[in-house]
């Protein structure tokens, strides 16, 4: 078995730093700070995404192809059509899947940010395909597996889902359907909260693995029945 990559990540001083940015978000400051960002916070990050991407294979082997710099996302904020226009965030994230940083694609979203360090797991921004897929899914079929995997203790931290849903019923769906809640779905995520101090305690490698380890078979099924769409394509 391969060695897992080293995970070294300092929650203390990442969040720290991420603080200190968030009352100082200029590029001045940031100059100034920059070795702390270059020399700890983005190789000790990239390294602990790599580690959680290698742990990931046990559940699915595609990740053992991924990169993890395909998975991070930056630093600095688009603020081209933003009336915010501070340079930068104030949390480091990764969206890790078998494509990197894809929503369209179930994953897992990891996040460092003060007072919101945060797990989530699903699918964030379907394509239209898979949404259908999804969908159609929901209406149709018995959702035994999906009830069971809901129903688990280990996965009622992670609860409630969350759909952010459309008004009214898509066309082509019984607007009075007893699971109209998931057939407006237009993302299907889950996610989980820890306090900083329990992160720190803990580490972010041990603490988000534990996550993955329990929200894996959920992405499993919701990538299984998203896949179906290009199944569809391909007939």
């Amino acid at each position: 078995m391969a060695r897992l990559p080293r995970e070294t990540i300092d929650v203390r001083r990442t969040l720290k730093f991420l603080r200190a940015l968030e009352k100082n978000n200029d590029r001045v400051w940031f100059a100034e700070h920059r070795g702390v960002w270059d020399e700890h916070i983005r190789p000790e990050w990239e390294d602990t995404i790599g580690a959680l991407l290698a742990t990931a294979v046990s559940f699915d082997e595609r990740f053992a192809y991924v990169d993890p710099r395909r998975c991070l996302f930056r630093l600095y904020r688009d603020t081209r059509f933003s009336k915010d226009k501070t340079p930068y965030k104030t949390w480091i994230s990764a969206w890790m899947s078998p494509f990197g940083k894809h929503g369209s694609n179930a994953g897992f979203y990891v996040q460092l940010c003060p007072g919101e360090c945060i797990v989530s797991a699903g699918i964030w921004d379907p394509t239209k395909e898979a949404i259908y897929a999804l969908r159609r899914h929901f209406a149709d079929e018995p959702l035994r597996e999906f009830d069971r995997l809901l129903a688990a203790k280990r996965f009622a931290p992670y609860l409630p889902l969350r759909l952010d849903p459309l008004r009214v019923t898509p066309r082509g769906f019984p607007k009075e359907h007893p699971r109209r809640d998931l057939i407006r779905l237009r993302r299907l995520t889950v996610r989980r909260v820890y306090p900083d101090a329990a992160l720190a305690r803990d580490g972010a490698f041990a603490t988000f693995r534990a996550a993955m380890r329990d929200l894996a078979p959920f992405v499993a099924y919701l990538e299984r029945v998203a896949a179906r769409a290009n199944e569809n394509d391909s007939e």
